[in-house]
């Protein structure tokens, strides 16, 4: 699973995201489930940023998550950019390419609360 979070950050406050961001980095590191994350800068607009977290599952980022100091820390931070949370269709490493089966059902974008039992279709 994948967390990107995008950023508009000014040259002035660039000191104090970068602080922030490499504390969230650290906590959000430190958790079970959690592959790596990275930071990154656009070369072409300084002022955008970007994190992106990569989690083994949705049930590891859920848990991620969770803890106090993550809280306290990491969701603030997150909730100062555009972040969406995906799965991880496919990887690749030296030319080769490893695909993955969705796990979200098919109905997903209709289910509601009503639905908590299950999916009515699994994603095929």
């Amino acid at each position: 699973m994948l967390l990107v979070c995008g950023f508009t950050v000014p040259d002035t406050d660039s000191a104090g995201f970068t602080a922030q961001a490499t504390r969230a980095v650290e906590l959000l590191t430190a958790q079970p489930g959690c592959v790596r994350a990275v930071l990154g800068r656009s070369a072409d607009e300084p002022d955008r940023w970007a994190l992106t977290v990569e989690f083994t599952s949705v049930v590891a980022y859920r848990r991620a998550m969770s803890p106090f100091d993550v809280r306290e820390h990491v969701i603030p931070f997150l909730s100062r950019g555009d972040a969406s949370a995906y799965e991880i269709l496919a990887t690749g490493t030296d030319g080769a390419v490893d695909q993955r089966v969705s796990v979200v059902a098919a109905d997903a974008g209709t289910a509601g609360p009503r639905d908590a039992s299950g999916p009515a279709t699994p994603r095929a």
